[in-house]
């Protein structure tokens, strides 16, 4: 048999909006970053090589100027780095009529200090349009530096190869500082977006929360119509809702009024043949006599049970259960004032039953009748908060013990089935705890039978309540 896997609880649509906005959120700005990231380096690699080529091009107009008396010492070009040594800021001219991968120095930066550069082209460095390579390579200290070469050829004076380094140091550490700032900008921008759509959610969906309160209320009986003005796309709905609770009413009240036709319609003829049974006497008198009150309890409790069905199926009933129980023990108290019995009650505050009042009585009041009838001295009633349940769907335990003989375990399903007596010598029709336990199906709890800590029968009924 496959194994049936317990379903994942569904996400809520405040969830679904927020987590998408947080997931678009997130993407959205992490290409804005990357794009900005790398648009910032491009650009801040572009302001280096541009200042190079400045460098560059000075050495390059110095040394291609007609005649060797009209060249001047480039000195060094406005930064003092290219004096000192091994500073990372270099410029080299060398002669490259030879061999290319070892051109003639003829001049070079005091920073060098006796070290050359290395020659791009011969690394596989492609030159741009304008002619000039522009690459990463090995200074002479073994650091990384920024390299602008450029080729001019003298005609008869030769070909050269004008070169200059800067270290890139100063350019990563202002790049670094970038994008820490800009993730750190783009970090709260995503927590500021996140907050807003947040509360833009709890905003926009704060009538679908007013719509449920007002449904709640009408479950609770608090209310008998959702009242208030909603948003345009959910007026509608809450329209349709006081339709439905409007129509859950009006079948509700068909059915009582139908039932209550068939009651009296079936009450009359049934009384009609026990009086004539009264009248003729004798055996099969007696006997039409008995089938006939037979039958009139049964169509009592089926009549009883279709009444409770549409009572149960209402909406908006509730019960209050102190007054109810207190009443009820009062009654009993004179029932079974021969007796002598001891009726005692513990009720928890504010306890309410979600259902009609009637059936509530009719539950307990066969409960306390069946304790009242094999009780010894005691009958307890208590009802409690059932724990474990639900904020949304609370339940109550209404439990009635009594300390008589009690029940054994074999014989306490059959003392629950319709029209079962255990003990003809005691009164009644056998079919109380069946009402009982129909009703509680009805309302969608559970009745059980246990033994009671006082000797007796205790009986247990799980009834939905209202939420305190």
């Amino acid at each position: 048999m496959a194994e049936v896997r317990p379903s994942r609880p569904p996400v809520s649509i405040a969830q679904r909006l927020v987590w998408s906005a947080v997931l678009l959120s997130a993407v959205i700005l992490l290409i804005a970053g990357l794009v900005l990231s790398t648009l910032s380096a491009r650009n801040a690699e572009s302001g280096f090589d541009e200042r190079l080529n400045v460098y560059l091009k000075a050495l390059v107009a110095d040394f291609a100027a007609f005649g060797e008396s009209d060249r001047t010492e480039p000195g060094n070009l406005g930064e003092p780095r290219f004096e000192l040594p091994i500073s990372g800021w270099y410029w080299q001219i060398s002669r490259v009529d030879g061999e290319r991968n070892r051109p003639q120095v003829i001049k070079a930066s005091k920073s060098l200090f006796a070290a050359r550069l290395p020659a791009l082209e011969s690394l596989g460095v492609v030159a741009g349009s304008d002619g000039v390579f522009e690459s990463y390579a090995e200074g002479p200290d073994k650091r990384e530096v920024r390299i602008v070469e450029r080729i001019i050829d003298l005609g008869e004076d030769g070909r050269y190869s004008v070169a200059v380094a800067g270290d890139p140091t100063e350019l990563r550490a202002e790049l670094r500082r970038f994008h820490l700032a800009l993730w750190a900008a783009l970090g709260l921008l995503g927590l500021a977006l996140v907050s807003v759509t947040v509360a833009q959610v709890r905003f926009g969906l704060g009538p679908l929360a007013d719509l449920r309160k007002a449904v709640g209320q009408i479950r609770r009986g608090e209310a008998e119509r959702i009242d208030g003005a909603y948003p345009q796309e959910i007026a509608p709905l809450a329209e349709e809702l006081n339709q439905l609770v409007v129509a859950n009413h009006e079948v509700v009240e068909r059915a009582r009024t139908h039932v209550g036709n068939l009651a009296h319609a079936l009450k009359t003829p049934l009384s009609v043949i026990v009086n004539e049974a009264d009248a003729e006497g004798g055996p099969l008198a007696d006997k039409v006599k008995e089938q006939t009150v037979l039958m009139r309890d049964q169509v009592q409790y089926y009549l009883d049970r279709a009444r409770a069905a549409a009572r149960a199926a209402a909406v908006g009933n509730t019960t209050d259960v102190e007054p109810t129980v207190n009443g009820l023990v009062r009654t009993f108290q004179k029932v079974y004032r021969d007796k002598a019995l001891l009726f005692d009650s513990v009720i928890a505050d504010g306890a309410k039953f979600r259902g009609e009042k009637q059936d509530f009585e009719e539950m307990l009041g066969n409960l306390i009748d069946n304790a009242g009838k094999w009780a010894t001295s005691r009958v307890s009633v208590e009802v409690q908060p059932a724990p474990d349940t639900p904020k949304e769907r609370p339940f109550l335990h209404v439990i009635v013990e009594d300390d008589g003989p009690g029940l054994p375990e074999d014989k306490r399903r059959d003392a629950t089935r319709r029209g079962k007596r255990l003990d003809e010598t005691r009164p009644g029709s056998g079919l109380g705890l069946s009402i009982v336990v129909d009703l509680a199906h009805l309302y969608g709890g559970t009745f059980q039978l246990e033994d009671s800590p006082l000797g007796g029968l205790r009986a247990r009924l799980v009834l939905p309540a209202v939420a305190s």
